[in-house]
């Protein structure tokens, strides 16, 4: 089952983050300590715009295949 969130339509928390891009609370925390996603603080809350979100994830980098794909890749693909 996968749980997709609805875009939203300025900020999200960073659980809600996690969720939208498919990573762990842990790393979503661990991204925004080392600078990689900014985060704003409001009141107690930590949130990501949304803006922030798409920019981190567009900076990520690209995965780079080497070699033939494996057997299990090539048995998922249509």
């Amino acid at each position: 089952m996968t749980l997709q969130l609805e875009k939203p339509k300025g900020a999200m928390s960073v659980n809600d983050f996690a969720v939208w891009a498919g990573i762990g609370r842990t790393t979503a925390w661990k991204e925004i300590r080392e600078g990689h996603l900014r985060a704003v603080k409001v009141s107690t809350r930590t949130i990501i715009r949304f803006s922030d979100a798409e920019g981190w994830l567009a900076a990520r980098p690209q995965l780079e295949c080497r070699g033939k794909p494996s057997k299990q890749l090539l048995g998922s693909l249509p």
